[in-house]
């Protein structure tokens, strides 16, 4: 990949194609959980890898995770200065959380009715707390790479995901689901 940068560096539209295809579904995954619209999502798609292509020049970094981040950076600025614009009123709470078919539905109804309690509260955060909780947990991004997405350093962005988690545990009634996502990521 260091290559195909380098030559996307020298306007090479063909290796920015090939890191369009490598970085495309990370992106549109990362703003669709802001957006939870697939129209919103493709426009800011476009924006992003517009910015993109714009300043890949200046891309001063030749690492793979350096320009993942790079990538995200550019898509979390986009995303905040559509919601600053467009005053999107879209919920957490929105997403349609389906309990698959298997023979504990009751269960698996329980854990979707404390996930939708927990996204509930997340809507009351302030936005870059419940940003930055959302790119630890949701994109299981790195302290590092939240950081450099975000402009706050690591320990700030630590300070942050934990001060928040301990909100969330002391005002959900039941914090079970996000309990077991936040071992799942905190474990890896």
């Amino acid at each position: 990949m260091i290559a195909t940068i380098r030559q996307a560096k020298s306007w090479d539209l063909h290796a920015f194609g090939d890191l369009y295809e490598l970085s495309y579904e990370r992106v549109y995954r990362f703003l669709f959980y802001r957006t939870l619209d697939t129209g919103a999502t493709e426009e800011l798609i476009s924006d992003v890898y517009t910015k993109a292509m714009s300043s890949i020049r200046r891309f001063r970094w030749d690492s793979e995770g350096e320009f993942y981040s790079w990538m995200l950076q550019i898509a979390y600025t986009t995303f905040i200065d559509s919601t600053r614009t467009t005053h999107d009123d879209t919920s957490l709470d929105d997403i349609v959380w389906e309990p698959s078919y298997t023979p504990d539905v009751s269960g698996q109804i329980d854990a979707t009715d404390e996930l939708r309690q927990v996204l509930s509260y997340m809507d009351t955060l302030p936005e870059r707390d419940r940003n930055i909780v959302m790119m630890r947990i949701w994109d299981e991004l790195s302290y590092d790479e939240i950081s450099h997405i975000t402009w706050l350093s690591v320990a700030n962005s630590k300070k942050i995901v934990s001060r928040t988690l301990e909100k969330i545990a002391a005002n959900v009634q039941h914090f079970t689901v996000f309990a077991l996502l936040i071992t799942h990521v905190f474990t890896r």
